[in-house]
């Protein structure tokens, strides 16, 4: 379905310095915040969702030839978006990844709070966080 709006509101979050190799946050399985900010939305528009990751897949001593990274959006307590993104230490053992996401359905106008995480869902892997982490919530009034 096509649907055409115009750009009403723009919160983000960047590291300070948003390059790679600027920050060390090492995963887990339990989630891990790496960016949140918070945007106005009215009734019935919609918030178009952008994020931009860079991390490291440590395999070294995890008998493990891949490692799988599962990143989250959410709004409030909410899921509303999820990606699983794999590197390989062959080939991608540093990468960025980039998703983006329209999120809908607002029921009050009020302002929302977005977080973005990331975790290791398979036992015994492990990846860092090296940046960029970049996060961005854009209200498109429909």
């Amino acid at each position: 379905m096509d649907r055409y709006g115009k750009l009403d509101e723009f919160g983000y979050y960047v590291l300070p310095s948003n390059i790679s190799g600027s920050v060390n946050i090492s995963l887990e399985s339990a989630v891990t915040d790496l960016a949140s900010t918070k945007i106005h939305s009215d009734r019935d528009h919609a918030v178009l969702l952008t994020a931009t990751v860079g991390y490291q897949a440590v395999t070294d001593g995890t008998g493990l030839s891949r490692v799988n990274v599962l990143f989250k959006i959410l709004r409030g307590s909410t899921v509303v978006f999820s990606a699983n993104d794999t590197a390989e230490s062959t080939s991608d053992q540093k990468k960025v990844t980039s998703f983006t996401h329209v999120d809908t359905g607002f029921t009050a106008s009020r302002h929302y709070k977005y977080v973005l995480t990331a975790e290791l869902p398979d036992t015994g892997s492990a990846a860092t966080i090296i940046g960029p982490v970049t996060l961005t919530a854009t209200e498109i009034e429909m």
